[in-house]
């Protein structure tokens, strides 16, 4: 296995691009769909808007093995401003060689620098591997459920 630390790069607007062809990937492999020119849109007002979150690109040597996303919220809940692991993906290829761990790591030590005071995300039931992952970086299940209605 290789023991190259990885490197996480932070989104300029000329990779867009770049993160269109991982996010079609990921959307794939998880059965979501991808609106490619909503989700330009979308990264577009995160660069022009720091408070709303960071993307990164995650390499591994030059070799491009994935991305995620951290964004903040605010919940009375957890104590002001939250950070939300919004997605991570790796691609396959990358997979098994604790990347996954050395994002998790980085999202904390992030939130942590940043006086915040909770890190969250969500994964599916039949992703058992990230769970694994979560689990074993100390997260735990939240015991309610999450709903969504998109307007």
């Amino acid at each position: 296995m290789e023991t190259m630390n990885p490197v996480f790069q932070l989104l300029s607007e000329s990779e867009i691009p770049v993160v269109l062809e991982l996010m079609r990937e990921f959307y794939a492999q998880t059965h979501m769909t991808l609106n490619e020119s909503v989700a330009t849109a979308t990264l577009k007002k995160m660069l022009a808007d720091p408070s709303k979150g960071e993307l990164y690109l995650i390499f591994r040597g030059s070799d491009l093995a994935g991305y995620f996303v951290l964004t903040w919220c605010f919940s009375l809940e957890f104590h002001g401003t939250f950070a939300l692991l919004d997605e991570l993906y790796i691609r396959t290829q990358h997979r098994r060689q604790r990347l996954g761990k050395a994002v998790v790591a980085f999202a904390e030590s992030a939130c942590k620098k940043a006086g915040i005071k909770a890190l969250r995300l969500e994964t599916g039931d039949d992703n058992e591997a990230a769970q694994r992952l979560y689990s074993g970086a100390g997260m735990k299940k939240d015991e309610r459920f999450l709903f969504t209605k998109w307007l």
